[in-house]
């Protein structure tokens, strides 16, 4: 009697040990999905004047764009496009007047 009740308990705990690794194997498979058809991703270009769609800094005069560094004559006047705080590596540009060395008094 003492044998089968020894064997009894061994059946119950390996019943018990295999349920536990069925529920801990279902968990642990991942669910998979299927898209059967997706729509067609039409590109857009994308336009915007004050530089923001692209990243880029920009000084603008008459609709054009002009980058960091670009020198422009209005009226016999120099102009360059140059960041408008020294501080930031990533700030606003303005256009800033240049004075040539011919033009100081002095």
């Amino acid at each position: 009697m003492e044998f089968w009740m020894m064997n009894r308990y061994a059946v119950m705990l390996r019943v018990i040990m295999g349920l536990v690794a069925v529920l801990l194997s279902s968990q642990v498979q991942a669910k998979t999905y299927s898209v059967t058809s997706s729509p067609e991703i039409v590109p857009s270009v994308e336009f915007n004047l004050d530089g923001q769609a692209t990243n880029q800094r920009l000084c603008f005069y008459e609709n054009k764009a002009y980058s960091l560094g670009a020198i422009i004559v209005i009226d016999g006047v120099k102009l360059e496009c140059v960041a408008e705080s020294s501080i930031e590596t990533n700030g606003r540009l303005m256009w800033k007047k240049l004075i040539s060395s011919t033009s100081k008094k002095g």
